[in-house]
Parts: C-alpha cells; structure tokens; sequence
C-alpha cells in the first residue's frame, strides 16, 4: 500500500499547487508554500517532483485532461 500512500501524497501537492495557483498564478508559489498547503515537509516534495517545474507540467497535464473530460460530456 506504499504506492497508494505516494499517489495520495502526490494528489496532495497537486491539488494544493492548483488552489494555490488559482489565487495567486503558478509563477508566484514556492516550494514552501505549496508543501505547507499539502501537509508534507519540503524534502518530501522531492520524492515526487524533480523541482517546481515539473510539478507546474503535472498541473498543466491534469488542467487538459480535465477540459478534454468536459468536452466530451
């Protein structure tokens, strides 16, 4: 069950990048911030994004396949 832990901690960091980003834009958020806002340290982060940009192309991908999901519908 380590694998469902790593996603949900994953899931984390993604929706809070994504709250975050819809307050104040992506270009703005530190690492900081958004480990804060999911409940994890700093070097936790690491072990689920290389660095801030990977995770901003994490969100990109989940933005699109949410938009092609609302397409469709």
């Amino acid at each position: 069950m380590k694998s469902d832990q790593k996603f949900a901690t994953r899931r984390k960091l993604v929706d809070s990048a994504l709250k975050l980003s819809a307050q104040r834009g992506f270009s703005s958020l530190s690492l900081r911030e958004v480990t804060k806002e999911a409940g994890i340290t700093p070097s936790a982060f690491y072990r689920h994004f290389h660095d801030m940009e990977e995770l901003g192309l994490a969100l990109i991908d989940e933005v699109g396949l949410s938009l092609r999901h609302l397409l469709r519908e």
